[in-house]
């Protein structure tokens, strides 16, 4: 057998075997497009270059033909395979689109019709044989076959434009990765110039050489790159994202980013493949924390930008092969949890200075009313033979102490109740009634509880809530006071001397002293208590036969047993 025939038949052996071997190392590709893609490329240019060694095996005429016709049907499958590859791995979606692929299958349907018919019109090629440089059948080429040829080289070419698209604007290093896609179009340039008869070359299509090559090349050596560029080079993605984007590899050097990364961390210009922590130290640092905020831009001035940062990984199949920085401006919401931090902190100090003035208050006012009802009592000790303790000046005397004594209580308890409370519990309603009654202690009103009703509150609230409720009813004349719950609402209802109607605000109101100069304080005081608790409190204008104090909002639960 002659030497160059055993090379040609050696090179398509070795191609086919190395596009069937590289097949089990497709399932790597993570891109199920891709790896379509690039998998019938493999299959198909490995099949083309079996026909390739049947049409260059010493047999018959008519057994080369055979598998030269084989060999056109399965080449131009591989233009398609080629263009579907490509698509999917530029991430483009031309492949998907059905008018595309209904076209390409009408055309391949109709191109091959007239190829496997050749042999009874001859339109597309015609036979002779030749023993230069060894005995085999050469390729009489039609016109159809040229219209055809230049048609595929056409879109072959289509594939290798998306390609270079993709590695001119990745700002990875792609350079072996385009030696490697440059080898499928060396195959060309062999075929042309076999067509110019140099003598060295037979006439046959070397592109199962050239795919052989580039699958093993990136499926064995730059696998790593073949699978990361894809992913990192899609600007068409990471661009049209309104976060700034940097995307690392899995050791933390800079492979992409977007132009909002850009235009916020100027110093990742030309950083490619230098380490994020040398690049942006800041950024680095708060990527390994992740979920940090970071500062960008000159302190105090309108530039200033507050940066959420998070990380993803990014991974192929079970390793992680980088990982994507996303910073999110979250500037406005930034100085406005500042702007609320500083008022809480300003409240908090103003319910300080509050707390402290009411204690300050409240000692120096009872301190006062001790001193001027031990005097009062001293002299009512020493002068009993005068009756000056039974004296009606005394007794209203004795009654004004007391009185300014609920009056410092009240103001104190109102100081310290205007603040939303933190924490509840389950509180028995009657249970809580029933020691607000206790504690206020009236001579001459009667209770009727209501049973079986349990709320969530601050229970030392709601006892003075209660309490301040039993104290009104003992004062406003009343002889019965009746609690009783409804949805979401208590109602206490009691006998005592109706409040008129347009007199209910002002019942609320600090300073009046309604609906007696007694009770003034008590309505304020259950408002502020309330609100604590997120209720209301509110009369019922409609009632007539006493006063309905009605408390809403309240977030009743069954008692439990």
């Amino acid at each position: 057998m002659s030497v160059v025939r055993v090379a040609y038949v050696a090179g398509f052996t070795l191609a086919a075997i190395a596009c069937f071997f590289s097949l089990r190392r497709v399932s790597r590709v993570t891109d199920p497009d891709t790896r379509r893609g690039l998998g019938a490329l493999l299959g198909l240019s490995g099949l083309w270059g079996v026909t390739h060694v049947g049409r260059l095996l010493p047999v018959s005429p008519g057994v080369q033909i055979t598998f030269y016709v084989a060999g056109l049907v399965v080449g131009l499958a591989t233009i398609g395979a080629w263009l579907y590859f490509c698509s999917a791995y530029t991430g483009h979606d031309h492949h998907r689109r059905p008018w595309i692929r209904r076209t390409a299958l009408g055309l391949y349907l109709g191109i091959i019709s007239i190829k496997i018919t050749n042999p009874l019109h001859e339109f597309y090629f015609t036979t002779t044989t030749t023993t230069r440089p060894f005995a085999h059948v050469v390729i009489e080429l039609g016109t159809i076959h040229w219209i055809v040829t230049g048609l595929s080289y056409a879109l072959a070419a289509i594939g290798f434009y998306l390609l270079y698209e993709m590695l001119s604007s990745s700002k990875s290093d792609a350079r072996v990765l385009g030696v490697l896609v440059a080898t499928t179009a060396l195959p060309i340039i062999f075929y042309l110039l076999t067509l110019l008869d140099t003598g060295g070359l037979i006439t046959i299509h070397y592109e199962p050489l050239g795919v052989a090559v580039f699958a093993v090349g990136v499926l064995y050596f730059v696998n790593e790159q073949f699978t990361a560029i894809p992913r990192f080079w899609r600007t068409q993605i990471i661009d049209g994202i309104d976060e700034a984007i940097v995307v690392t590899d899995d050791s933390g050097h800079v492979r992409d980013y977007n132009r909002r990364a850009l235009a916020i961390f100027p110093t990742l210009q030309s950083c490619e493949g230098t380490p994020l922590s040398a690049a942006v130290p800041s950024l680095a640092c708060a990527a390994e924390e992740g979920g940090e905020i970071i500062t960008v831009g000159e302190s105090g001035a309108d530039t200033e930008r507050y940066l959420y940062v998070t990380k993803t990984p990014l991974t192929q199949v079970d390793m992680v092969v980088g990982q994507a920085v996303v910073c999110a401006d979250v500037t406005d919401l930034e100085r406005q949890r500042q702007q609320l931090k500083r008022q809480n902190e300003q409240l908090d100090r103003q319910n300080e200075q509050l707390d402290a003035f009411a204690d300050a208050i409240t000692h120096e006012l009872r301190n006062t009313l001790t001193i001027a009802m031990g005097y009062f009592e001293m002299i009512a000790e020493e002068r009993p033979e005068q009756g000056i303790g039974n004296d009606e000046a005394v007794e209203t005397i004795k009654e004004t102490h007391e009185r300014m004594e609920h009056i410092v209580t009240d103001l104190a308890r109102l100081a310290r109740r205007g603040q939303t409370i933190d924490e509840t519990e389950e509180c028995t309603l009657d249970s809580v009634a029933a020691d607000a009654f206790t504690d206020v202690g009236p001579d001459e009103l009667s209770l009727r509880n209501c049973e079986g009703v349990s709320l969530r509150a601050d229970r030392s609230l709601l006892l003075e809530l209660l309490s301040t409720v039993v104290r009104f009813a003992d004062l406003n004349g009343a002889s019965e006071l009746a609690v009783e719950s409804g949805e979401s609402v208590l109602t206490v209802t009691t006998d005592g001397e109706p409040i008129p109607a347009d007199d209910i605000e002002d019942v609320f109101a600090y300073g009046e002293a309604k609906p007696s100069a007694q009770t003034g304080m008590l309505f304020p005081t259950k408002r502020a208590i309330a609100s604590s608790h997120g209720w209301t409190v509110d009369i019922d204008p409609t009632y007539s036969e006493g006063v309905r104090i009605e408390i809403g909002g309240v977030e009743l639960l069954p008692a439990t047993e």
